[in-house]
């Protein structure tokens, strides 16, 4: 006996440390949080207002600082509203109060920075989730707080991160602006919201996404994407009576709108057909959001005649004949296409040039030009021509 309890001693003392039964870490508290918050006010401080001034310290990459701001910043208001204080209290008063002394903060920090350029958020209260909107500088997030129910969802922690913009997907830069709109609920009573996600570097164009969630504290992952949708729009729109340029090109179709039973979401891309950093090619989706199901509806285009040539040399580029010939009248007019197109081409100029009511000539570019005629079939165009020059 006196042998096997030196034995069981001696292999107790030879355990690795990292074996041994240890009590699990605390979770930082608000203060220490809050703490960490004022850190990184504190190092974005010294320098400027936005990213597209000369950094002070070249060596900082303030991006992830940014990030990691706007994340304290979520952690701190998820506790505050865990354990609820007063049932009295609603949670997005909560948020509120919580994030608008985080505002004070900033303002005190980064006092040396325009208003718009410090730290602010909002609230979109859709009980029973909260939308919260977060930004520094040009840098934007969002974050869904939610409570899920016990059971199908997994256990209940109470409030916690059930969402946020990383889930929408990888882009080339930051989200500099997010804007956030309620939309219709179903006859379930799921709560629903757009995010119009805008992306932009420091000149040129500016990317747009439109991301439609929806809530169901029943469902394992509670949040579920039901629209996604990602487009571009130009330097500048086209002044209304404005004639068709290098620099305008045609109007834009449709307008945002997120109320009632239908919302709209209007996008351009950019095509091998513009002439300038203004995409020629704009659309407007129609969503039908009554029921528990969302639908789509339609696309309409502001310009249906140029559609197939866009779209054609896309796939012409590709050398996807399948996908050219949906967009031509003929076997022969997309084979050419497919033979004829180069890797890249950009118009550089367009010229369109109506021969009747349903056929139109279009030449791209000059003095290396490619011609086009189009012509209306049924609801449809479609290229009966295509000659390279």
């Amino acid at each position: 006996m006196q042998k096997l309890t030196v034995a069981f001693i001696s292999l107790v003392l030879t355990i690795p440390c990292w074996a041994q039964l240890e009590e699990p870490s605390a979770a930082p508290t608000a203060a220490q949080q809050s703490q960490e918050f004022r850190r990184l006010l504190e190092r974005l401080a010294p320098e400027p207002a936005g990213p597209c001034e000369p950094p002070i310290n070249r060596n900082l990459d303030v991006e992830p600082i940014e990030s990691a701001l706007l994340e304290r910043a979520a952690d701190i208001v998820v506790s505050e509203l865990n354990p609820p204080k007063n049932a009295q209290i609603q949670p997005r008063e909560v948020a509120t109060a919580v994030l608008k002394s985080l505002e004070r903060l900033s303002a005190e920090i980064n006092a040396r920075w325009p208003d718009e350029s410090r730290f602010h958020a909002q609230v979109l209260d859709l009980q029973p989730i909260l939308v919260v909107k977060l930004g520094i500088r040009a840098h934007q997030a969002f974050v869904v707080l939610g409570v899920p129910r016990p059971g199908k969802a997994g256990p209940s922690n109470g409030w916690q991160q059930v969402g946020s913009d990383r889930d929408t997907g990888e882009h080339d830069w930051p989200p500099s602006s997010f804007d956030l709109y309620p939309l219709r609920r179903g006859p379930s009573g799921h709560a629903r919201f757009l995010v119009r996600i805008l992306y932009s570097g420091c000149a040129g164009s500016y990317g747009v996404a439109y991301d439609v969630r929806e809530w169901d504290p029943a469902e394992f992952g509670g949040l579920s994407q039901v629209i996604k949708q990602d487009g571009s729009f130009g330097l500048e729109d086209t002044p209304a009576g404005a004639k068709p340029s290098a620099k305008y090109p045609f109007p834009q179709i449709g307008e945002l709108r997120t109320d009632g039973a239908r919302i709209t979401l209007p996008f351009c891309w950019f095509s091998p057909i513009d002439t300038w950093d203004n995409p020629s090619m704009c659309a407007v989706d129609t969503y039908d959001v009554s029921g528990d199901q969302v639908k789509f509806i339609s696309r309409r285009f502001n310009r249906p005649d140029l559609l197939p040539i866009a779209k054609a040399i896309e796939h012409a580029q590709h050398r996807e004949y399948p996908a050219v010939l949906a967009y031509c009248a003929s076997a022969e007019v997309a084979q050419r296409l497919i033979r004829d197109v180069p890797p890249f081409l950009f118009a550089e100029d367009l010229r369109v040039t109506a021969i009747s009511d349903s056929k139109k000539r279009v030449q791209l570019g000059f003095p290396n030009s490619y011609r086009f005629e189009v012509e209306k079939r049924g609801d449809r165009w479609l290229i009966v021509s295509f000659t390279p020059e």
